[in-house]
């Protein structure tokens, strides 16, 4: 094992923790907490075994184990875009009409402690 492959597997093993972590605080979802948990874990074993990713290759009829990786890669880039693409979507229609509720209902009376120094005057 290289100095590389140990320095990469220990940085895989820490995101794995800092995603149990968040999991436990109950930061993250049961669905993230999968994914980036299969991902990191999935990182772990490409960088102890380089070699898995050529045999994957042979299995999907794909050149070389590197072009695997790349292409999953970008795949999950795009889901996580798409994922990031209709959550900002979402929320940007719910700020619209939480804002369009709020322009369109009476005003409220001064909060308490709110006064406006010019109306205080007379």
């Amino acid at each position: 094992m290289t100095l590389a492959q140990v320095f990469l597997f220990l940085l895989a093993t820490l995101a794995m923790i800092g995603v149990i972590v968040k999991f436990r605080e109950k930061k993250i979802g049961t669905r993230p907490f999968l994914l980036w948990l299969f991902l990191w874990a999935g990182a772990a074993v490409v960088i102890l075994f380089p070699d898995s990713t050529t045999v994957a290759a042979r299995i999907l009829k794909i050149g070389r184990g590197a072009d695997v990786v790349l292409y999953l890669g970008v795949i999950l880039i795009l889901y996580l875009l798409f994922t990031t693409f209709v959550r900002m979507e979402r929320l940007d229609r719910e700020i619209t009409r939480i804002v369009r509720s709020l322009a369109l209902s009476p005003p409220a009376g001064p909060l308490e402690g709110d006064s406006d120094p010019e109306q205080n005057k007379d």
